[in-house]
C-alpha cells in the first residue's frame, strides 16, 4: 500500500487531508472479456459495471414519445449512440501522490483553527500586562 505524506495540523499536529483522485472508465463488448487496468495510478474505489443503451433501445423509447420538442432532442442523441450495446467500468484512481486540503489549511478543522487563533490572543494579551 502506498502511504503519501499528508500536511500536518499547526496546532494539534494530526495529519489531515485525501487522496486527490479522478475518475477513469473502459467499455468492451457484450460477448467479450471485461480488459485489465493498464493505467499508473492506484484504483482507489471501482463501481459496478453498466450496459449503455443500443440504438435499438433508444428507438423504442423514441416512439414512445408525443412531444415534438423532445422528439427532435432525441434524434440528435440517437445519432450518437452506439449500434450495439456495451459494458462499461469506472474506476476511482489516485496518483500516489497529491493530497487535497482543507479549507483551513495548515489546519485540519475550525476547531483547531479558532484554538490557534484564541491561544495566540492570550499569549499576545498576556505579554502586553
Amino acid at each position: 500500500m502506498i502511504k503519501a505524506n499528508r500536511p500536518r495540523c499547526a496546532y494539534c499536529d494530526k495529519p489531515y487531508g485525501r487522496r486527490a483522485t479522478h475518475m477513469e472508465s473502459c467499455s468492451w463488448p457484450i460477448d467479450g472479456k471485461r480488459p485489465r487496468y493498464e493505467g499508473n495510478g492506484v484504483i482507489v474505489k471501482e463501481y459496478a459495471p453498466y450496459k449503455t443503451a443500443s440504438r435499438g433501445t433508444m428507438r423504442a423509447l423514441q416512439a414512445r414519445t408525443a412531444n415534438p420538442a423532445l422528439r427532435a432532442q432525441q434524434e440528435a442523441e440517437l445519432a450518437k449512440t452506439p449500434e450495439e450495446s456495451r459494458w462499461v467500468a469506472q474506476y476511482e484512481v489516485w496518483d500516489g501522490e497529491k493530497i487535497d486540503g482543507t479549507p483551513y489549511e495548515p489546519f485540519c478543522t475550525l476547531r483547531c483553527a479558532l484554538a490557534y487563533a484564541r491561544k495566540a490572543y492570550q499569549d499576545k494579551k498576556r505579554s502586553r500586562a
